[in-house]
């Protein structure tokens, strides 16, 4: 059996095709068909023979040089062996006419990649520069238009817009002061038509044991406290509107004095024993009801009117 039908028979053994041996040695498919038929003509040389002959044993498995030992009298003879070592890297740069060519262009590509970076980055400081220079004249030239506009008009009347200007910090400062007088006058008169808190008597009646006495508390101002105090003890309520029980209990001069805010009400009651002496007062004014006879309890209802809100 000739070299080339052993390696074919091997490689059918090992189910593989000439397309893959030829991806596993890099040798071209047209070769290793010249290899399984013998014809070792179209090989590029002698040396290329034994080569590719070594490359497809290895690649099915078989030992290259027992091969090449049996099959010595079928391979073409070369003149110096040790001459030329052959490599995969070698063969693969002389069957590709394109590779050779290739080295020069790649080791260029840096060279041509790192100008144009520094072109670039040159060009950018350039531009850079071009644009502040742009941005400082603009300023320059604004700056000398305010200045033009600041010094235009008559030399001569320098000294009239000096006195001008004197007079006028002057006047300024006069205008000034009358201008505080006038808002502390306003602030006082103001204050002056600030209207007194005032407690009417709207109407009286009884209910059982008590007298029931209705009180309207006019512009009561901000804060609306009710303040009691007592030398003796009396029962005393407090309600705000109809259920909101503020204090509910005896009081007397330990408990004096006693002060309920009830700013933003618009209606209470107080309720107190008859019995003086009892001082309450409602936003600083004293409270006073006329007595009717034969009751010994008092039950105040105090509606709170704004007499600025009913204008508005």
């Amino acid at each position: 059996m000739e070299i080339g039908e052993r390696l074919k028979e091997a490689r059918e053994a090992k189910n593989l095709s000439l397309e893959e041996i030829q991806q596993m040695t890099k040798i071209q498919t047209r070769y290793l068909q010249a290899i399984e038929k013998g014809n070792f003509s179209v090989m590029p040389g002698n040396f290329y023979v034994r080569a590719f002959i070594k490359e497809y044993a290895t690649a099915v498995d078989l030992d290259p040089d027992v091969l090449m030992e049996e099959h010595k009298s079928e391979l073409p003879a070369t003149s110096d062996e040790s001459a030329v070592q052959y490599t995969r890297v070698q063969r693969s740069r002389k069957e590709s006419p394109s590779t050779s060519k290739s080295p020069a262009v790649f080791s260029f590509l840096p060279t041509l990649i790192v100008a144009l970076l520094v072109i670039g980055i040159l060009f950018t400081v350039w531009y850079l520069y071009q644009q502040s220079q742009g941005d400082d004249q603009g300023q320059s030239n604004q700056q000398t238009e305010d200045q033009d506009e600041v010094y235009v008009g008559d030399p001569d009347s320098s000294d009239t817009e000096e006195n001008s200007d004197g007079e006028g910090g002057e006047s300024s400062a006069e205008d000034d002061s009358q201008t505080e007088e006038e808002s502390q006058k306003d602030d006082s008169a103001n204050e002056e038509e600030q209207p007194e808190p005032e407690l009417n008597v709207v109407d009286q009646g009884t209910q059982g044991n008590d007298q029931v006495t209705n009180i309207e508390l006019v512009n009561p101002g901000e804060e609306i406290v009710v303040e009691v105090a007592s030398e003796s003890d009396h029962w005393l309520e407090i309600t705000e509107g109809e259920d909101n029980e503020l204090y509910s209990g005896m009081f007397g001069e330990a408990d004096s004095p006693l002060k309920e805010d009830l700013s933003g009400a618009d209606q209470f009651m107080i309720r107190f024993g008859n019995p003086e002496p009892i001082d309450i007062t409602i936003a600083g004014v004293s409270l006073e009801i006329p007595e009717m006879s034969g009751n010994t309890v008092q039950r105040v209802f105090v509606e709170v009117v704004d007499e600025k809100e009913q204008q508005e």
